[in-house]
């Protein structure tokens, strides 16, 4: 199964011709530890219509479906700092807007906070609401609130069974409550079947509605011993207080059941759907250390208008072959619409984020622990992993085969962007699915284990980092997730200190389980993707200024993020003549396979592997085929796209903003030597999720 997961990760198209374009160098070969350069010539702009970055709270911006007098609610992920200890969020536009603080950064200000307000509106008039750091008067609901206004929730599934509840006293867990809303967690076994279950959480308000959440299972397990669910065929009908709200038959779910480790999703109102969307300014957004500044404004997002959930859909996600993903919309630091959501703040993509986010339900990734109620965490995951279980089929976790399905070395995110867009626990938990099904492919406590490749490094990095700031500080998930992104940042530390990193990169797969892409593609000396590794240099710098770990912890985090951001900075200064240009989808980096055996300076490695003399001095950014012994045999790139300098500039740009020694230098040279930067970058504007600029520049 290892072999397998490898062979699908890999099949990518091995080259790209592009179109060029131009631009001298100037300047010497600062070595990689020079102290920065006198400031550079002002870089290209980031483009026109590009938002100014501000340090405030965001700007929520209402937008009415009707004429309506009611609720809204959204998320926040203030700046460490905004919000100290002892204060909220409250609104000079809004008197009524109360918040809920979920999690907090290390000095004790909010980090996650969920904000409700009432308001009038009328349809088609949007309304701003700008948020502030205050100290308001708090009474916050109770869960008496709940049944005041819940009789009774029913899913009644034909040919299994029901859940029924009307008790709404007793919560199984409280996720937030303030003065305009309290949202609380229900769960009930559906009929007889050992492991469908509905999995419910309701939000009142205390303006005389309430929002009822399902999503119904088939995914618990004890952990401790995990077996497979059975599968189940049924009709299902939910209904609150007598009025039927949704339908769903697995006649449309994959082999016409509710199959294993699947859940599908369906919300209404009680008392009317107040028809209120809320969208964040991308100022703010941008600022925030999780995401990027996001280098090109958007244009119309009028193709994500028609998007809806549909449970056993899978969304803008693939249905079939998550393996062979290449570089599809939906992996990288982001799906592309969730960058896109960040680029424009339009709603119609908001709805996209929303809607594909829930359609990780279909996929083979949920589990629920039958003791706790919750997603397991790593230390119940202990000793136990999909490959442990892989050929019992009475206990087998689901593989790639069973389609639509996950696959470790794409997957996308999902969760962190939905949350924002709509508060709800169901996007919480979706985020610790996804870190969990992640986390334990092939290790047994969350760390990626050898045959991850290292953009399956990344992008659990990345799912992990999501999950952890996500879940309430209040919840063991969130202990035992920052403990497993610190064991793989020690993992990864096993790369810096092993002799063979001469040229500081992170290899497939481990230092003593060398995996070299010259045996499968032919080639001269060690060859790696090293555009993986440019993957993991953004992930990493996400994860450790996220703060998300404490002490000794959170600098060894830290520091592995610098070592790894500085091989982008190390590859542009090292070059002497425009070396740094070319960017082949495999990189020669070492003479030996067995033993890497790099040369000391990229410069030198060029040399030694290049048969021709480097591009000339005002020659063009340059990718081609992954084994090209000859600089000429390169075609020249002018489009940011999605391809090898895409990767390249953002883990540039994430040197950059982390200020790793030779940094300044780097920038410079790459800004003043690329005189058509500003041409060059327009494919950011229609696939953003590579097209960063540095924060501080």
């Amino acid at each position: 199964m290892q072999r397998r997961e490898f062979l699908k990760g890999t099949s990518v198209a091995l080259a790209a011709t592009l179109t060029g374009c131009g631009g001298g160098e100037t300047g010497g070969a600062p070595s990689a530890n020079a102290s920065p350069s006198p400031a550079p010539a002002p870089p290209p702009a980031p483009g026109p219509g590009a938002v100014p970055l501000s340090g405030g709270l965001p700007v929520l911006t209402l937008h009415p479906t009707k004429t309506v007098s009611g609720p809204y609610t959204a998320a926040v992920y203030p700046l460490e700092g905004l919000v100290p200890g002892g204060q909220d969020i409250d609104s000079p536009d809004d008197p009524t807007l109360r918040s809920s603080v979920l999690s907090r950064w290390p000095d004790g200000s909010a980090a996650v906070v969920v904000v409700a307000g009432e308001t009038s509106l009328s349809v088609g008039a949007s309304k701003q609401i700008r948020l502030r750091a205050g100290s308001a008067s708090q009474a916050a609901l109770t869960p008496a609130r709940i049944g005041q206004l819940l009789s009774n929730v029913t899913i009644d599934c034909a040919g299994v069974g029901a859940a029924v509840f009307t008790d709404f006293s007793v919560r199984e867990k409280q996720w937030w409550a303030n003065e305009r809303v309290i949202c609380c967690r229900y769960r009930k076994p559906i009929g007889t079947h050992p492991t469908l279950e509905a999995v419910i959480d309701i939000h009142a308000f205390s303006s005389g509605r309430a929002w009822v959440e399902v999503v119904v299972e088939n995914c618990k397990m004890a952990t401790a011993n995990p077996a497979m669910p059975p599968s189940a065929a049924y009709s299902a009908t939910l209904s609150v207080n007598g009025a039927a709200m949704a339908a769903v038959s697995t006649a449309g779910a994959p082999g016409a059941a509710h199959q294993p480790f699947r859940a599908w999703y369906a919300s209404g109102w009680v008392g009317g759907d107040p028809g209120i969307d809320v969208t964040h300014d991308t100022a703010a957004m941008q600022l925030h250390p999780l995401f990027f500044r996001v280098w090109k404004s958007g244009g119309s997002m009028a193709t994500y208008a028609a998007d809806a959930y549909q449970p056993w859909g899978v969304g803008r996600h693939p249905a079939h072959d998550m393996g062979a993903g290449g570089d599809s919309a939906f992996i990288g630091p982001l799906p592309a619409w969730e960058v896109q959501y960040l680029q424009t703040g339009d709603n119609q993509v908001r709805r996209a984020v929303i809607a594909s986010a829930l359609s990780v339900l279909s996929f083979g990734v949920n589990y629920r622990d039958a003791g706790t109620g919750l997603v397991p965490t790593f230390d119940q995951l202990a000793n136990r992993n999909q490959q442990q279980f892989g050929y019992d089929p009475a206990r087998a976790w689901l593989s790639n085969g069973a389609e639509p399905a996950w696959e470790v070395a794409h997957h996308p995110a999902a969760g962190l962007m939905a949350f924002m867009c709509r508060p709800s626990p169901a996007f919480i938990e979706i985020a610790q699915k996804v870190a969990v099904w992640n986390g334990t492919w092939s290790s047994d406590d969350g760390t990626f284990g050898a045959y991850y490749q290292t953009r399956g490094k990344a992008w659990c990095i990345r799912s992990l980092t999501h999950a952890i700031f996500l879940t309430p500080d209040s919840d063991a998930w969130k202990r035992a997730g920052g403990a497993a992104l610190f064991r793989n940042a020690r993992l990864l530390k096993t790369f810096q200190d092993d002799p063979k990193a001469t040229l500081g990169f992170v290899w497939d797969y481990a230092p003593g389980n060398l995996y070299d892409f010259n045996a499968v593609f032919g080639g001269t000396g060690f060859i790696q993707p090293l555009w993986q590794h440019h993957y993991l240099v953004t992930e990493l710098h996400k994860a450790a200024s996220a703060k998300l770990l404490a002490g000794t912890e959170q600098a060894t985090l830290s520091a592995i993020a610098d070592w790894a951001a500085a091989q982008p900075v190390r590859y542009v200064n090292e070059a002497s003549a425009g070396e740094w240009r070319i960017l082949y989808y495999q990189t020669p980096v070492g003479r030996n396979a067995a033993t890497i055996d790099s040369l000391p300076t990229w410069s030198q490695q060029f040399a030694w592997f290049y048969a021709d003399a480097p591009p000339p001095a005002a020659g063009p950014w340059l990718t081609g085929n992954w084994k090209s012994t000859t600089y000429a045999s390169a075609s020249p790139d002018s489009s940011a796209g999605a391809y090898y300098p895409s990767y390249f500039w953002s883990a540039l740009v994430a040197a950059v903003e982390r200020g790793v020694a030779g940094s300044a230098a780097a920038w410079s040279k790459v800004t003043a030597n690329v005189t058509n930067l500003s041409t060059w970058s327009d494919g950011f504007g229609p696939d953003p999720r590579w097209g960063a600029y540095p924060r501080n520049k």
